[in-house]
């Protein structure tokens, strides 16, 4: 994952040094590279911190401008049929200087405006600046894995993918709404558009927001939702084949697992021997032959233990496997964990998932895991 954070304004911006700052609270998102860029009248600054996954040389980094020099965006994310993309746009005219997938942002908006983000397959939060229309064009995934949080008072659009990047600035606000910490006590998570901080938003996901520097005038508009069938109830005498289902759900896995493995760095799998992660190592090995699987083991909790699960799935597929012992949760973690969660959430899971990361990323830059909800 990257970080960005950015700024677009009515008016010239007079205090900029918080962006920087900004940028850099978000180091852990990205520890390889940082760019800064300011538009010429310092109404738009865009700043990114990078983990460097496809196309690892500087022709990759961020903030990234267009051949013309007029679109420049900041891009956490990942677009997984950018290949498939890249290939398209070549054949209309366009020219590339990277490999990179957020080259093909730049491209695909060049070619089909704001409608390039439906031709996206992938992890994204996205800040797109065209200098010509004097507009800040912010995009969200369709099932919102990647944050995009917002500030927009007073002609003042102020974007991130944490919100402690935007309260580097000191001129925003610090107070707790009401609503939000009501949502908070009773389900456990702040929903939907909704900020635990008043004045203070996320981007839903599938959807894209306009800001327009010229009449301080925001939009946000959906540009996917979930298929409806035409047959609102299934009629119980229609046989539906079994088989072709099947068979779709497996076409289907074994796309999204290939698209996953496309990376300039290690790829590997977290495999605990259930269901989901077993169809992933399985898709995985009809992709390429070689994939390494990680099982974490944590002392004192053999009840809990997947190691012989995981140990026969890898037998049985040829992986490389590892098997690592993870650390004793302390409450020292916690206090890590409140300053890398921005929003409070009732997730025990958070603990283990870091304990396993922090593992598994002394080995492997990108893991595939799988779960089923």
């Amino acid at each position: 994952m990257c970080g960005i954070v950015g700024i677009s304004s009515t008016n010239p911006l007079a205090d900029r040094s918080w962006l920087k700052d900004g940028r850099d609270s978000m180091i852990h998102r990205g520890p390889d590279d940082a760019g800064e860029w300011w538009s010429a009248d310092r109404r738009v600054g865009l700043a990114h911190r990078r983990l460097s996954i496809i196309d690892l040389t500087a022709a990759g980094r961020q903030p990234m401008k267009d051949p013309s020099g007029t679109l420049s965006v900041v891009f956490n994310g990942e677009i997984y049929n950018f290949s498939d993309l890249r290939n398209e746009l070549i054949e209309q005219g366009h020219s590339f200087k990277s490999h990179s997938d957020t080259e093909v942002i730049l491209a695909a908006y060049r070619e089909w405006g704001l409608d390039c983000v439906s031709h996206f397959n992938g992890m994204f939060a996205f800040a797109l600046f065209d200098e010509c229309k004097k507009i800040m064009f912010l995009a969200r995934d369709r099932a919102g894995e990647k944050p995009l949080f917002y500030h927009y008072k007073n002609g003042v659009l102020r974007f991130a993918s944490e919100l402690k990047a935007l309260l580097a600035d000191p001129s925003l606000p610090r107070r707790i709404d009401p609503e939000s910490l009501d949502c908070y006590l009773t389900m456990g998570y702040v929903p939907g558009e909704h900020c635990i901080l008043q004045g203070f938003n996320k981007l839903p996901p599938a959807r894209a927001m306009i800001f327009n520097l010229l009449n301080a005038k925001t939009k946000i508009f959906r540009y996917w939702q979930i298929p409806v069938s035409d047959n609102h109830e299934l009629d119980k005498n229609v046989k539906v084949d079994k088989q072709a289902l099947l068979n779709e759900l497996e076409k289907l896995l074994k796309d999204s697992v290939r698209r996953q493995l496309v990376a300039d760095v290690p790829v590997g799998v977290l495999l605990s021997g259930g269901v989901d992660s077993s169809l992933v190592t399985a898709m995985a090995m009809r992709v390429t032959n070689k994939i390494k699987t990680f099982t974490i083991r944590f002392s004192g909790h053999d009840k809990h233990d997947e190691t012989e699960h995981a140990r026969l799935i890898a037998r049985h597929f040829g992986t490389e496997h590892v098997e690592l012992e993870g650390d004793s949760a302390t409450p020292e973690l916690l206090k890590i964990l409140a300053c890398e969660v921005d929003e409070p959430i009732v997730d025990s899971s958070m603990i283990p998932t870091y304990l396993v990361s922090k593992l598994v990323r002394q080995q492997c830059k990108v893991a595939l895991g799988g779960k089923v909800s």
